[in-house]
């Protein structure tokens, strides 16, 4: 089942939401978060988003994998926002935000040696 896993920066740098959310909701879930917060979190923008199969599962395994540098029992995670967008960018999938990206590029200088 295709999902979309998203990164979203917050008013303290150097702390990132992981969440996940089904395609139908993603509008709205992003409009609620930046509008709300996240559990005392303020300051939310949009930062990547990929649609993926399986999404659950491989959100389930970017908390799993960033365990220690989560920050409470949330999605928060103190990260480099880079490092999870490369991450991501790894796996197959459509990215949905930022809009008009050139994925096949992106990918191109993630994979790139140095």
């Amino acid at each position: 089942m295709k999902g979309i896993i998203y990164i979203m920066t917050t008013a303290v740098s150097g702390l990132i939401k992981i969440g996940q959310t089904g395609t139908n909701n993603y509008q709205e879930r992003m409009r609620n978060l930046e509008a709300n917060g996240y559990y005392n979190v303020v300051g939310l923008k949009r930062f990547f988003a990929i649609e993926l199969e399986d999404y659950t599962e491989k959100e389930t395994l970017l908390h799993d994998i960033f365990n220690k540098h989560r920050v409470g029992e949330r999605e928060l995670f103190a990260l480099e926002q880079e490092l999870i967008r490369q991450l991501l960018l790894s796996f197959k999938g459509k990215v949905i935000y930022p809009e008009n990206i050139d994925q096949e590029k992106e990918f191109d200088i993630v994979c790139s040696p140095f």
